[in-house]
């Protein structure tokens, strides 16, 4: 799919969509805020301008997210680099951010993301008591509806409601730093 077929109206959507999460998952890259602000903005607007030459292989959000990353590894690199020339660090400082860049480019970092965020949300979910952690991964990674989960369990739907509503406030409190970058792995997570 070429990402031109991608309307006016569709793109503003994307945007208004992933945005602020694009913008948490490049501050964790680069700690700084305004930085990842700006590289989020900026990749929006490369795609946007390029999209007339931008084959897609997965989705135009993954596409971006990608276009994040890159930049704020570049960002990275771009300071230790600036930080060195100015000498306002010592260069084992400077060693530590391209060292961390460079771990955060591996092709792997992807699925290591993924795979440590997945191990965060197991640890999270194991904490809730084992009848509401069932209720909620019925919900949420089995796609069944309050009735079926409550005819399932033996309990009213209006349990199975309470029971969502008390692991989804916990999480936001909880896991509050990690998710945007949830949302990313598990779209449907904090839906009602």
């Amino acid at each position: 799919m070429v990402a031109g077929s991608i309307g006016a109206e569709d793109f503003g959507r994307l945007f208004l969509r992933y945005k602020d999460k694009f913008i948490a998952i490049a501050c964790s890259f680069t700690r700084d805020r305004a930085a990842a602000e700006d590289i989020v903005t900026e990749s929006f607007t490369a795609f946007w301008t390029g999209r007339e030459h931008i084959e897609l292989k997965s989705s135009p959000e993954a596409y971006i997210l990608r276009t994040v990353r890159n930049r704020s590894l570049n960002y990275m690199r771009d300071k230790a680099v600036r930080m060195r020339a100015e000498g306002t660090i010592r260069n084992e400082a400077a060693d530590s951010i391209e060292m961390e860049a460079e771990v955060l480019a591996e092709e792997n970092t992807d699925m290591l993301f993924g795979t440590e965020l997945a191990a965060i949300f197991r640890d999270f979910i194991a904490t809730m008591p084992e009848l509401t952690r069932n209720i909620f991964m019925d919900s949420r990674f089995e796609g069944l509806t309050y009735n079926e989960i409550a005819a399932k369990y033996d309990v009213t739907p209006r349990k199975v409601k309470r029971d969502i509503q008390k692991v989804l406030e916990k999480m936001r409190v909880s896991l509050k730093d990690y998710l945007p970058a949830l949302l990313l792995i598990f779209p449907g997570l904090l839906r009602l």
